[in-house]
């Protein structure tokens, strides 16, 4: 198959490059800042990207992950994480005009998800599920070799179960979602809170005004920090819920976990998961948990899948 470009497309950047959907072997790279000024100006640099990459227009078609809510036909109707996006844009038709070729639009975890199960982690597993921690909490679900991304875009985010009713506030404005206890920023906002009040934890020492990282959980942990080990188990617990729920409710072999928290936790942390009383459904016995292998290059990798099984 021919090489095809995959795009991605985050709040601080947008990245491209030519992928083998095959192999997931890339070559190129052109990366330029996103900009905060709308979504016109964004699509734009994104066209503006792509011709730098592929200036002979060589690739038959492209690929773009979007942090947002995308319809099946390539309509992104929420993106809270790029700043000045607040309308619904129909991405994949205003693209298409621009770049002159057919371009497949798809959430950035969704085609992550995708990357994890046909050359990652995944491969071999009829059906999986990734699970993405990293400022928020991701998910994208393969069944029967097919990423399900529902009509609306909300299948597989997992982030936004309710796991504890009433609870902690999400970033999305709801109470209990497992986000809000295991994403970096809830995670960030509880520490927060509790230093405030007195509860002086390590965590909030070391990024003072700044964002807490996920090396300064890695640290803090290490320290046996007594709020960061709190705070960790209540994600652990969590995450454990939540996993097993859907392991059990849709019958999966295989969660793959990623993002910047699990990252830098890395095996130990899945292992707590894994062992966790919390686990739901019915039981850890029901699916395996691996860590991602596409850990740098999943965005652009999976949209480059995604726009060769749009192509047919």
């Amino acid at each position: 198959m021919a090489e095809l470009i995959g795009v991605d497309l985050g709040g601080t950047k947008i990245l491209a490059r030519f992928i083998d959907p095959e192999t997931g072997e890339g070559r190129g790279r052109v990366k330029r800042p996103t900009p905060k000024t709308g979504p016109a100006d964004v699509l734009k640099k994104v066209a503006e990207v792509v011709d730098e990459l592929d200036p002979q227009r060589s690739a038959p078609a492209v690929g773009i992950g979007v942090p947002g809510l995308v319809t099946e036909s390539g309509v992104v109707t929420l993106c809270p994480n790029i700043d000045g996006w607040d309308s619904e844009v129909d991405v994949a038709k205003i693209l298409r005009k621009r770049l002159k070729r057919p371009v497949a639009v798809g959430n950035d975890v969704n085609v992550g998800a995708l990357a994890e199960h046909r050359v990652g982690a995944g491969r071999g597993f009829k059906d999986m599920a990734t699970v993405f921690v990293g400022t928020g909490v991701g998910g994208g679900l393969v069944l029967n070799n097919r990423l399900v991304a529902g009509t609306r875009g909300m299948a597989g985010e997992i982030g936004h179960v309710t796991t504890h009713p009433g609870g902690r506030k999400c970033g999305c404005g709801k109470r209990g979602h497992m986000e809000a206890y295991a994403g970096r920023a809830g995670l960030e906002a509880e520490a927060r809170r509790r230093h405030a009040a007195g509860d002086k934890n390590m965590l909030v020492k070391q990024a003072g005004d700044g964002r807490i990282k996920s090396s300064f959980i890695a640290t803090a942990i290490e320290a046996e920090d007594p709020v960061t080990l709190e705070l960790i188990e209540d994600a652990v617990q969590a995450l454990a819920m939540a996993i097993g729920s859907m392991a059990t409710l849709l019958d999966l072999p295989l969660i793959v976990l990623g993002g910047g928290v699990v990252d830098r936790l890395g095996q130990d942390f899945l292992d707590r998961i894994h062992r966790s009383k919390a686990f739901g459904g019915f039981g850890n016995h029901v699916c395996e948990l691996r860590l991602a292998q596409r850990l740098d290059d999943a965005g652009v990798v999976g949209a480059a899948i995604l726009a060769a099984d749009a192509c047919g």
